[in-house]
């Protein structure tokens, strides 16, 4: 009997394990939930993975966070699609002037007193507002009144393209910021530059070489006449730069500006001050010149840099076409050098084709000195011809500038007038000398 029950207990285990066990169409059933499952969680892990990517983007982009830059406040997206930056500058001159024949009157000048703000948006768009507020213009070649004023696209960089009021491309010193400048004063010749207009701009630029183009018509505080239309410039400067190293660089750049007055007055008028700024008085003036059609100016550059030596120099022409009588032809150019007794170098910005703002090895306060640099210039301009007696005037300036930190500096220029020929005029003849002092800051 025994022998019986134990083949029945195992018989009757099979048979149960057997009906327990699944059939192949459950094992395929459970597989396609499986499968079902795992899709789930694919398409579950896509929309965190989506929700994620979507939040770090509003993150980037919405919230703005303080970026020092160590010279002005400004506020920046992460990404930096979105940016917002203030800050102005402040020139606080003095001068004394040693005349025999006029008086140039010594005295005091807040020279520029500027704010701006300036951002960029989605990117690709970049902006600047800039306002002058030292109205010294009885004094000045620099009045009150909007200086920058555009909007810019760099979407298609290295290409830009410009639109507003803003610098027209002629000239070294003329494209080269207040900030950066060896002396107090451009040269006498800058009077040829055509400065500020509200125009359209095209610029481009590769490792070594810049070309700008615009097309402009006058300031904004311009006024037109109530009939006549608005005058306007054309202007085009290129650069090339063979070598551009630290402290070693090697400029080449030309220029040309067509102007033609405002047909109502068809007049124009150039003059220069004795590369100070403080006094009044114009040295050599064409006085206003009538029955102009069009001017055509051109300007050749030339520098370099070998370590703490730097050399420039400008010649500027231009040939003034007057529907009557004779057509006059003025110009003017200089030559500088400057050495920094501290070791630095100007850094050099190839994409503009100008000189950039001078670092201290090691500023003021910071355990250093600041840089400390010397510079002499020859400058000449000729605005007599053709029957305009506007003047001959020769300068040579000599300069100390004590740079404390990259945006504080105090300047030093002595000028003396080795040249004056203006017949008839009270100061011809004349040699006078000038000390002007400079306290600068920018923020």
């Amino acid at each position: 009997m025994r022998y019986l029950v134990a083949p029945l207990i195992l018989g009757t285990a099979v048979s149960a394990a057997q009906a327990a066990a699944p059939s192949g169409k459950d094992l395929e059933a459970m597989q396609q939930r499986l499968d079902q499952l795992e899709q789930m969680v694919g398409q579950l892990q896509a929309q965190l993975d989506a929700e994620r990517q979507a939040r770090q983007k509003v993150e980037s982009t919405a919230v703005i966070r303080p970026v020092s830059d160590g010279k002005s406040l400004k506020f920046q997206s992460p990404s930096g699609d979105f940016a917002f930056q203030v800050g102005g500058r402040l020139e606080a001159d003095f001068a004394h002037y040693d005349a025999d024949r006029q008086d140039l009157g010594d005295g005091t000048d807040i020279r520029r007193g500027r704010l701006y703000a300036q951002g960029t948006l989605y990117r690709d768009w970049d902006w600047k507002f800039e306002y002058e507020f030292a109205d010294n213009s009885t004094t000045s070649t620099n009045s009150k009144g909007i200086t920058d004023a555009y909007l810019r696209y760099k979407g298609f960089a290295p290409a830009l393209i410009t639109a507003g009021n803003f610098k027209q491309p002629f000239g070294l010193e003329q494209m080269m910021s207040a900030h950066n400048l060896t002396f107090t004063e451009r040269a006498l010749s800058q009077t040829f530059v055509p400065g500020r207009g509200i125009g359209l701009g095209v610029q481009s630029s590769g490792a070594h070489w810049s070309l700008a183009g615009a097309m402009a018509g006058e300031r904004p505080e311009g006024e037109v006449a109530a009939e006549g239309d608005e005058g306007w410039n054309l202007t085009a400067r290129g650069t090339y730069a063979p070598f551009v190293d630290p402290g070693r660089v090697l400029h080449f750049g030309a220029g040309v500006w067509r102007h033609e007055p405002n047909d109502s007055s068809n007049a124009l008028r150039w003059r220069s001050k004795p590369e100070s700024n403080v006094t009044g008085v114009f040295l050599v003036d064409t006085g206003t010149l009538t029955a102009v059609d069009d001017v055509l100016a051109g300007g050749l550059e030339l520098a370099g840099v070998w370590g703490p030596l730097s050399v420039q120099g400008e010649y500027m022409r231009a040939d003034v076409n007057r529907g009557s009588g004779r057509d006059p032809s003025f110009d003017g150019g200089y030559v500088q050098a400057s050495w920094f007794l501290t070791g630095e170098s100007r850094p050099y910005k190839v994409a503009d084709g100008i000189f950039d703002r001078v670092t201290p090895n090691a500023s003021v306060g910071l355990g250093g000195i600041g840089a400390w640099e010397l510079a002499a210039r020859f400058s000449t301009i000729d605005l007599t011809d053709a029957g305009i007696v506007g003047g001959q005037q020769d300068d040579v300036t000599l300069a100390l500038n004590w740079y404390l930190a990259p945006n504080l500096r105090l300047m030093l220029d002595y000028v003396q007038v080795l040249k004056l020929d203006r017949p008839g005029n009270l100061a011809d003849g004349d040699e006078p000398a000038s000390l002007t002092g400079r306290v600068h800051v920018d923020f």
